[in-house]
C-alpha cells in the first residue's frame, strides 16, 4: 500500500494541474501597419495609448471615453489589427476584452499550422465608452498569438481596444526531471500491479 501511494504522489508530481490564468499579461501587442490608428473621427481628447496597454491587465471605468485611454481607430471592418502575441504557448477557454462599447469585435487565433482561426465574436455591453465584453469558447484552443480587428454587424466603424485578456492555462514544456518522475511512478505502478497479480493467483 505504501509504495501505490509513493507511485500516485509521483505521477501527481509530474502532472499536476494548473488554475486558469491570464495567458495574455504582459503579452507583445503590435499593431498593424495601416492608416487608422489614432483617427478619433472629430472626437477631442484622444490621446493614442501605448500598445503594451492592452496586455497589461488593468481594466479602466466603464464609460471611459472611447479614445482615451486605448488604442483606437477609425475605418472598414477588418482592416486594422491588434495582434497579441502570447508568452507561451497556451490552452485556451474564455476571452475578455474592454472596449468602444458599440461595437463588436472579430477574434483569431493562430493555429498549429500558423493559420488565422475565428475564435470569437465579442461585443461589449452596450452602454457609453468604454464597456466589457466576454466569451466562453465550445472547445479550447491551442494558440500563441490572437488577432483582433473590428466587426460588422453593430457600430460606427469607430473602434477601441483598453485591455485583452485571454483565460487558460500555458502548455508547459515537461523538465528532464520530470520526465524521470513520471517514468519512476508509473514503474512503482507497474511493479505494484504485478504483485498484487502473483498473490492474487497464488491465493487460487
Amino acid at each position: 500500500m505504501k509504495k501505490l501511494a509513493l507511485a500516485l504522489a509521483f505521477t501527481g508530481l509530474a502532472g499536476g494541474a494548473l488554475a486558469d490564468t491570464n495567458v495574455a499579461l504582459n503579452g507583445a501587442v503590435t499593431l498593424s501597419a495601416t492608416a487608422g490608428w489614432g483617427d478619433s473621427a472629430g472626437w477631442g481628447g484622444g490621446v493614442l495609448a501605448a500598445p503594451a496597454t492592452v496586455t497589461d491587465g488593468v481594466f479602466l471605468a466603464v464609460g471611459t471615453q472611447w479614445n482615451t485611454g486605448s488604442v483606437f481607430w477609425s475605418g472598414a471592418v477588418g482592416v486594422d489589427a491588434i495582434t497579441v502575441t502570447l508568452n507561451q504557448k497556451s490552452l485556451v477557454s474564455q476571452l475578455l476584452i474592454q472596449a468602444d462599447n458599440d461595437n463588436n469585435y472579430l477574434v483569431e487565433y493562430l493555429d498549429s499550422s500558423n493559420l488565422w482561426q475565428t475564435a470569437a465574436t465579442l461585443s461589449p455591453h452596450r452602454s457609453w465608452g468604454l464597456d466589457n465584453g466576454s466569451a466562453t469558447l465550445g472547445s479550447p484552443v491551442l494558440t500563441t498569438a490572437f488577432r483582433i480587428s473590428g466587426a460588422a454587424g453593430a457600430g460606427d466603424a469607430q473602434f477601441s481596444v483598453s485591455e485583452f485578456q485571454a483565460i487558460g492555462n500555458v502548455v508547459a514544456v515537461p523538465e528532464p526531471a520530470t520526465y524521470g518522475m513520471l517514468g519512476a511512478g508509473l514503474g512503482l505502478l507497474a511493479l505494484v500491479a504485478r504483485r498484487q497479480s502473483r498473490k492474487g493467483n497464488a491465493g487460487c
